[in-house]
């Protein structure tokens, strides 16, 4: 792991103030120009040319927190973003939020506008194969020509997740298997189904997000905790066996991040866990989403692993 990497890519100074998480999207787009389609030459873009104009975002758990983050900082970035999640109003809350309203789908000229999909990432035949692998396909025309064949997707972000706190002795098996499901199985279901069509292009980027407890552990989460472990495994695995056809493969590991699951710790929970942070505050989603802007634009990150704890790993 090379923990300054990504600080210094941001151009983060050596003030040992905490730092904010408005970073001017310029500063990303100069590490390199999103996957293997982009140019790495300034020169290449027009002036209001957008990283990710022209690309497909799959972001799985999109409906809140850090998932709906990351969906709307590429949508803001001029991707074209699939919504993935369980809960279809929530998703249409979300698509309604990036100007994009008009139903699971809304045409921009082309025929290519943001996309919801419903269902359960922990089903493969179902969603993965019955759903997902549909989108790579052509929409018949006159004759059985295909006519405009659907766009495939670029990135892949698993951002779906559910988390429990309880201890593994009294953790109802269903339960551990629904985090499993969820955290692990669908994960390695995503990346199966849609490294596939990346495969064919020889291109492609995928971005999967663990946690800190998958790394250190914690009372109380012991399935969550491997389930996460289990990310990161397979994220490096597949950084190797996916390299070679020109996909690369990248975790980002969150610590502590605001979200409605940390608004709700109790006050006691909440100050220890803040005085053990270095930087003594938790992270917000908006740092998350940077993050994952990074690893989509460097061209040479795979098997890079984003630790976003504010110290916290470190001590």
């Amino acid at each position: 792991m090379r923990p300054v990497l990504f600080p210094g890519r941001l151009g983060v100074s050596t003030s040992p103030f905490p730092f904010t998480s408005r970073v001017k999207s310029t500063a990303l787009w100069s590490l390199g120009r999103g996957c293997r389609g982009h140019s790495n030459s300034a020169s290449a873009y027009g002036a209001q040319q957008l990283p990710f104009a022209g690309k497909t975002i799959m972001v799985t758990g999109a409906t809140k927190g850090i998932g709906k983050a990351i969906a709307r900082r590429f949508a803001g970035l001029g991707g074209r973003l699939v919504l993935v999640g369980r809960d279809g109003e929530g998703l249409r809350g979300v698509l309604e939020g990036m100007g994009d309203g008009e139903g699971d789908r809304k045409g921009d000229g082309d025929g290519v506008g943001h996309e919801i999909l419903v269902g359960d990432v922990g089903d493969l035949e179902g969603f993965w194969r019955g759903k997902v692998a549909k989108l790579g396909a052509g929409v018949a025309g006159e004759e059985g020509k295909e006519k405009h064949p659907k766009p495939q997707i670029d990135i892949l972000v698993n951002a779906a997740g559910i988390t429990h706190s309880s201890p593994l002795l009294t953790t109802s098996p269903e339960l551990i298997e629904s985090v499993l499901r969820t955290n692990l199985q669908g994960t390695i279901w995503g990346c199966k189904v849609v490294s596939r069509m990346m495969v064919r292009r020889r291109e492609g980027c995928i971005i999967n997000v663990s946690s800190l407890l998958g790394m250190k552990g914690g009372r109380g989460s012991a399935a969550y905790a491997a389930s996460k472990a289990g990310v990161l495994g397979l994220t490096r695995a597949l950084a190797a066996e996916l390299g070679p056809s020109g996909i690369r493969v990248n975790a980002i590991v969150p610590g502590y991040i605001e979200t409605d699951m940390t608004k709700a710790m109790p006050t006691a929970a909440r100050t220890e866990a803040l005085n053990a942070i270095p930087l003594s505050r938790f992270g917000n989603i908006k740092e998350i989403a940077d993050a994952a802007v990074f690893l989509a634009t460097n061209r040479y990150a795979n098997n890079c692993v984003l630790n976003l704890d504010g110290g916290l790993s470190a001590v």
